[in-house]
């Protein structure tokens, strides 16, 4: 999913390296006219919490964390939710607790 934005090294990259099915992140690339990629969407479901992220550029970047109820079912509101320097914002999502 985030393959194309691992490959040079970034301060975030580690952070962007977590985002993968396995992780119980789903994502999808949205790409411009010329294919290139656009922005980033990954969504993560869990039985408490389930969490966002919209990459658009290395210093944009918006996640949020809302609630989770019954199956899959989001709540509306965000419960937290930080936008900035991808590095910075996913290192905050990533030290929430899980859920």
């Amino acid at each position: 999913m985030i393959e194309p934005m691992t490959y040079a090294t970034y301060a975030a990259t580690p952070y962007l390296r977590r985002l993968t099915a396995d992780n119980g992140w789903r994502g999808e690339l949205v790409r411009d006219r010329n294919g290139d990629i656009d922005v980033i969407l990954a969504v993560r479901v869990g039985s408490t919490f389930t969490d966002a992220v919209v990459i658009m550029a290395e210093d944009q970047v918006v996640a949020l964390r809302q609630y989770t109820h019954g199956e899959g079912l989001v709540l509306p509101g965000p419960v937290w939710q930080r936008s900035g320097r991808c590095e910075d914002v996913l290192a905050a999502l990533f030290d929430l607790p899980a859920g």
